[in-house]
């Protein structure tokens, strides 16, 4: 009788006592093309009230940047928590027969939750896209589930919601339409008209965006998951604009990154309501930390750092970036970012940063049209005609003074340690993760990029063509109206 009555009190107190290891779902919402164009990162032009609540409630990051300046790379380095320099899947717009298989010791994020007890989705149901466009090939790749409705509610998830707002073509927000005149350029675009009313039209699509993320919190709450779920929300890579996508500049690597772990969670500790965290963090660590939320050991190949949490990883120091093939466009660019400083080693540099567009680029971005027109008439001003020119073999800029990257200091003997110290950095990482960017691409790869470029140019010439008229019509309105 005396032992059934110790057994019973010990079922009622391990019952009542909260459980603080319970698995978490996790969902993350991840944008294209975005920058941190946000109100609550500082634009008070934009209207983004969804997201700036969310903010409130969760951690909001100040300093991550992508591997990479463009979504495919990107995305395979976030799908890894590898460089994709360093599984040889760095550049963009691959044939599929010519992508490399992921070497065995590594796996998709989706499969090491899977392994682990995890369902894992990607979410097809509007507004999410399904996207992956990953660069390598894995038959693992796969997730389990691609609706709501699939997902057993008494297992653990994983999930991904792709919102294809930010990208180009740009959704116009007619409810909240914004004014170009209200607009403020980075200073190294000519503050034209033609530039203000892009960028505008890019501000719309991100209060569209945010609309969207409603949608995706709602669903959960209608299904009961909101107090189980840590949410994250992020972008590919930066902005879609000329010296910001493809670029490995803050403009093309900078992200947006919020954190919302509800407070019946263990990991909300780590991520307190309305806190920011301001240390330096790849988006490689997104996938070293989602890992280590779910109590998940990271792979040891993992390049990814959990730099937050109860297993905390060193904090980083330098953070690394790369920009390979794009298309027909080579660009074998590389990047160390630290809190002070960014420096860059362009290995070719036989083009300016207007002239390496692609041909989609020439056909979706007033900007490279406004920039080619004035510089045929030779109306830059001399601090936008660096788009113009032959771009440096190396760049330094100290980002606390100069947070547009405008100054290159690697001339300036000033800063001469702090540029040996930066090659330093680089030539090490090349050197400790491999960057297969620097070996020669294979016969057959080479070809279908030369491929690609010209059936590229082919499709996109008329609409190139037809963009340009349409801006020099603008462009000769706006200089008629002030005669």
């Amino acid at each position: 009788m005396f032992r059934n009555f110790i057994i019973l009190i010990f079922i009622l107190f391990t019952s009542c006592k909260p459980d603080t290891k319970i698995k978490p779902n996790i969902l993350w919402i991840l944008a294209e093309d975005l920058s941190q164009d946000l109100g609550c990162y500082g634009n008070t032009v934009v209207k983004t009230p969804v997201l700036d609540a969310f903010a409130q409630n969760g951690t909001r990051f100040t300093n991550v940047f992508t591997t990479a300046p463009v979504c495919t790379p990107s995305r395979t380095a976030l799908a890894t928590g590898m460089y994709q320099t360093s599984i040889n899947a760095h550049h963009m717009r691959y044939p599929d027969e010519l992508k490399n298989q992921l070497p065995e010791s590594i796996l998709p994020l989706n499969e090491v939750f899977r392994r682990n007890g995890y369902q894992t989705a990607n979410i097809t149901d509007k507004p999410g896209t399904g996207k992956t466009d990953w660069s390598f090939k894995s038959e693992f790749a796969a997730y389990d589930h691609n609706q709501w409705n699939q997902i057993d509610p008494e297992k653990p998830f994983f999930a991904v919601v792709n919102l294809r707002l930010t990208h180009r073509p740009f959704e116009r927000d007619f409810q909240n339409t914004i004014d170009p005149d209200r607009v403020t350029l980075p200073p190294y675009y000519p503050d034209h008209m033609v530039a203000k009313t892009d960028w505008a039209m890019y501000l719309e699509s991100i209060q569209l965006l945010d609309g969207q993320v409603g949608m995706v919190l709602n669903e959960l709450k209608k299904r009961g998951w909101a107090e189980n779920t840590i949410v994250y929300f992020f972008s590919d890579h930066g902005r879609p604009f000329t010296r910001a996508k493809t670029f490995v500049y803050d403009s093309g690597l900078k992200i947006p990154l919020i954190i919302h772990c509800p407070e019946n969670l263990e990991w909300n500790a780590y991520l307190p309501k309305g806190s920011l965290n301001k240390q330096l963090i790849s988006a490689i660590d997104i996938s070293a930390i989602t890992l280590s939320m779910a109590g998940i050991d990271k792979p040891e190949s993992m390049q990814g750092r959990a730099i937050l949490g109860p297993n905390k990883e060193a904090a980083r120091e330098y953070v690394f970036s790369a920009s390979d093939r794009i298309g027909e466009i080579f660009f074998k660019s590389r990047s160390v970012r630290s809190s002070g400083f960014r420096y860059i080693r362009n290995f070719k540099k036989d083009f300016s940063v207007n002239s390496a567009s692609t041909a989609y680029r020439k056909a979706m971005h007033p900007i490279f049209q406004l920039l080619a027109i004035l510089e045929a008439r030779d109306q830059l001003d001399p601090a936008h005609k660096t788009l113009v020119l032959p771009m440096q073999e190396e760049e330094l800029y100290d980002i606390v003074n100069d947070p547009f990257e405008i100054m290159n200091l690697v001339n300036d003997t000033a800063y001469t340690h702090e540029l040996e110290n930066m090659r330093k950095q680089l030539k090490t990482w090349q050197e400790q993760t491999t960057d297969y960017g620097m070996f020669e691409d294979s016969p057959e790869l080479e070809q279908a990029f030369i491929k690609y470029g010209k059936q590229s140019v082919k499709k996109h010439a008329a609409k190139a063509e037809k963009l340009k008229e349409e801006i020099l019509l603008q462009m000769d309105s706006i200089y008629s109206g002030r005669q």
